[in-house]
């Protein structure tokens, strides 16, 4: 009977496990196994289809030479519970059992079939098969998760996650979920995180901010605290990504029927949402709000009056989009998103914006203006329409239109004045010859203002000029006059 791969052997097995009066202690029991408070004696025959005894009984360990297996860091009642599953297999597990150390017994024997059998009894007791969460299994399916993860039981842990997600207000909102791992709570907020979708992105949102008023303000709710807050900046960065997908949802369509309170709540997590929007987002939602506006004024007139307070929340959520873009032109010119929106509503767009189309890139164009070029364009306008109408004669931007003169100059001003007026470019446009004595005039002219400044250095350069003439003019004429007194003055040369 000691060896494993002979038939006689196993069919002695088979017929010990048979014996229908077959008890542990008997009198063929050849081992005796020692737990922390008792003693029992088992078949050696039987306990070796597990690889834990096997590898005691058969191996060359200094336990091997003795008839005890000690296992002194496990109850009676549990290790005597698995050397019965390996004589006659268990169908289920009495409730006064220890299932925290069940499961590591078996782990530690490696005992599959009991392992399952743990597992779907956890499941039962425990999670009470996960129905709507009570004070009890709220306690059970945390002390579960800790158990399937630290015992790679990874069927359990996943039924675990889903559940802690789907009822993630009343779940994190306990003590027991504030104790668990920081990997686990980790991996609860990934999985409401991957969640997300454009119908359910709303609601999620709300159950958010209904979490976080409900936390208490004591020590162990701090990391749930933080999570809270980490997974509210997640429902609004995918809010902001997929605003277009969230106008169309369904809970979306829904606002109409929901009364003014629900609709107060919702209207602010949406509009925070409006107001940092990307640009593509900008634009599909900008069409988007359109259509449903233009939808809600014909049902107006067929049907029956609609809320004023709805129809008055579509109207600004359309409003606060439509500043988004503004806010943003230069960079919604560039997108795809863009060219969807009609050509009217474009120009309007650009106009509120202060955007002029001349100098928007082309977006898919290898010879793009030199950055240079336009910065020095920027500076010839801006000297161009501070200088007044004196120097438009002198300037050779003349040709350009008073528009883009003035949408030039209040976009400078707007901006903060980003494109001063450069010395030498004011120079160039009023056609003041450039000096040494420029600087001189310009550091004197200091807090001048603009047109001030450039007509004091008219001033200035033309009065150097003047006194540069008569200078010439007197040395010329003492020269002649010297020679007209003395004529061989001149030719003499000098003597040592």
């Amino acid at each position: 009977m000691d060896c494993l791969t002979n038939s006689a052997c196993n069919l002695a097995i088979s017929e010990i496990v048979q014996k229908k009066t077959f008890e542990i202690d008997d009198d063929e029991a050849d081992i005796v196994l020692k737990t922390s408070d008792g003693l029992f004696k088992a078949h050696k025959s039987v306990v070796r289809s597990c690889p834990y005894f096997a590898a005691i009984i058969d191996g060359s360990w200094i336990e091997s030479q003795s008839a005890i297996i000690t296992l002194d860091i496990f109850s009676f009642k549990s290790v005597k519970f698995v050397v019965e599953h390996m004589y006659k297999p268990k169908q289920s597990i009495e409730t006064n059992h220890d299932i925290g150390e069940l499961i590591t017994l078996v782990d530690m024997l490696g005992i599959q079939s009991l392992q399952e059998l743990i597992s779907s009894t956890m499941v039962v007791t425990a999670c009470h098969n996960f129905h709507k969460p009570c004070k009890d299994c709220i306690e059970g399916v945390m002390s579960t998760l800790q158990l399937a993860s630290t015992y790679h039981l990874a069927e359990v842990k996943t039924k675990c996650v889903n559940w802690i997600t789907k009822h993630f207000v009343k779940a994190w909102n306990t003590r027991p979920f504030s104790c668990l791992p920081e990997p686990l709570q980790q991996n609860c907020l990934k999985s409401l995180e991957n969640s997300m979708n454009v119908e359910n992105i709303i609601d999620l949102t709300l159950k958010t901010q209904q979490l976080q008023q409900m936390l208490p303000s004591v020590k162990w709710a701090e990391p749930v605290n933080m999570l809270v807050k980490t997974l509210s900046a997640s429902c609004m960065t995918f809010m902001q990504q997929h605003f277009h997908g969230a106008l169309h949802s369904a809970k979306f369509k829904s606002l109409c029927q929901i009364d003014t309170w629900s609709l107060s709540s919702v209207e602010a997590i949406l509009f925070q949402a409006a107001c940092n929007l990307p640009v593509e987002q900008a634009c599909l939602s900008y069409l988007a709000l359109e259509k449903i506006t233009d939808e809600l004024s014909k049902l107006g007139e067929d049907q029956q009056p609609l809320d004023p307070v709805y129809l008055d929340f579509i109207k600004r959520l359309f409003k606060t989009v439509e500043n988004r873009l503004i806010q943003r032109v230069g960079m919604a010119t560039k997108c795809s998103a863009w060219d969807a929106i009609p050509k009217a509503k474009q120009i309007s767009i650009m106009q509120m914006g202060f955007f002029d189309p001349l100098d928007s890139h082309p977006k898919n164009s290898s010879d793009r203006p030199n950055p240079k070029n336009s910065l020095r364009r920027n500076h010839s306008l801006n000297a161009a329409t501070a200088s007044g109408d004196m120097s438009k004669s002198r300037t050779p931007n003349s040709g350009l239109t008073t528009g883009a003169l003035q949408r030039t100059t209040l976009r400078a001003t707007i901006h903060g004045g980003r494109n001063p007026i450069h010395p030498t470019a004011a120079a160039r446009i009023t056609g003041t010859p450039r000096s040494s004595g420029i600087s001189n005039v310009q550091s004197s002219n200091r807090g001048m203002p603009e047109t001030s400044r450039s007509n004091s250095a008219r001033t200035t350069n033309a009065s150097s000029s003047r006194s540069n003439t008569s200078q010439l003019n007197s040395n010329s004429v003492g020269t002649s006059y010297q020679r007209s007194v003395n004529p061989t003055a001149s030719r003499t040369p000098k003597t040592r």
